[in-house]
């Protein structure tokens, strides 16, 4: 079990419900900790998604313990995530924009959601999410997805793209978790829970405004260019992994991003899923390998 993972002399109150699965005489040990008064069905639900999941299969290295966290407020998030920071110096970007965040800061995978966060979203976008978080926690649990390496070969590739370090950080970040994504996808697709990761891409792109907004701002630059359209692979990466699952309507959700993101030109959108398409491609052993090389294949296309 998951000790010492929650400081309970806090001045909040936890709730606490330890949840164990069995897949296949494999044994992963999940804890669900409500912090503040969360709504029971929103435990319930949490269970019931995670165990869609996990019961799928199968699993080849599952990790053996895994850590939920249901926070009741946004600002209760937000102060978990200041402190990991400030303890650990992580650096990463605003954690709280997402549905749900995943992470292994503390050697063991940790998903995160929030209550007030997620009000008003569609209960198959939930399910979606946490379908999505726990096919990461399940793939990406260890800190070596959450460390990035810097060549130097990398480092001089980059600022030929107007990108200092502190720019190209950013960058990988941006493309390590877009790759993530469309590994965990894939899995999701490949099991049979496409139909979810479907919702949750449909939600996704059906407000792009703030997307665009950055887009018009950052077009001009070539520093910032680049790392405008990293943010924007995230989705056609998404959308590839779930092709190439064949998971159901897989096309059609293509339709529906290409008219989501139609203030993009035709041939900038081609060119996005081009790239998106050859990361399922790439054969490095380690994340580390394949993250490097797309990022090096990324910043050298004069394409994107």
């Amino acid at each position: 079990m998951i000790r010492n993972v929650i400081n309970e002399t806090e001045a909040c109150t936890f709730l606490k419900e330890i949840v164990e699965y069995d897949t296949r005489s494999i044994p992963i040990h999940i804890q669900i900790v409500s912090q503040g008064k969360v709504n029971k069905q929103w435990v319930s639900h949490v269970q019931t998604w995670t165990n869609e999941v996990i019961r799928k299969g199968p699993l080849s290295n599952p990790p053996p313990n895994l850590l939920i966290t249901i926070s009741k407020t946004t600002a209760e998030l937000q102060a978990f995530y200041h402190r990991e920071r400030e303890e650990l110096g992580v650096v990463t970007g605003e954690e709280t924009e997402f549905l749900a965040t995943h992470e292994a800061w503390r050697g063991h995978p940790r998903i995160h959601i929030c209550e007030e966060r997620l009000k008003g979203v569609p209960e198959a976008v939930i399910q979606g999410t946490l379908h999505h978080e726990i096919s990461h926690a399940l793939h990406h649990g260890s800190p070596k997805f959450y460390t990035f390496r810097f060549s130097n070969r990398l480092q001089e590739i980059g600022r030929s793209c107007g990108l200092d370090l502190q720019s190209l950080k950013y960058c990988v970040y941006l493309l390590s978790v877009a790759i993530k994504d469309q590994e965990a996808i894939r899995w999701l697709g490949e099991i049979g829970l496409g139909f979810s990761q479907r919702a949750l891409l449909e939600y996704l792109v059906s407000d792009t405004q703030e997307e665009r907004k950055v887009w018009e701002v950052a077009r001009g630059s070539p520093g910032l260019r680049k790392l405008a359209i990293a943010a924007l692979l995230k989705i056609p990466l998404s959308i590839e992994a779930m092709i190439s699952s064949e998971a159901h309507e897989a096309q059609a959700l293509k339709d529906k991003w290409n008219k989501a993101y139609e203030w993009l030109s035709d041939s900038k959108r081609v060119e996005l899923l081009q790239f998106a398409k050859s990361t399922l491609q790439d054969k490095g052993k380690s994340f580390q390998e394949r993250l490097e090389q797309a990022t090096i294949r990324f910043l050298t296309d004069p394409s994107l």
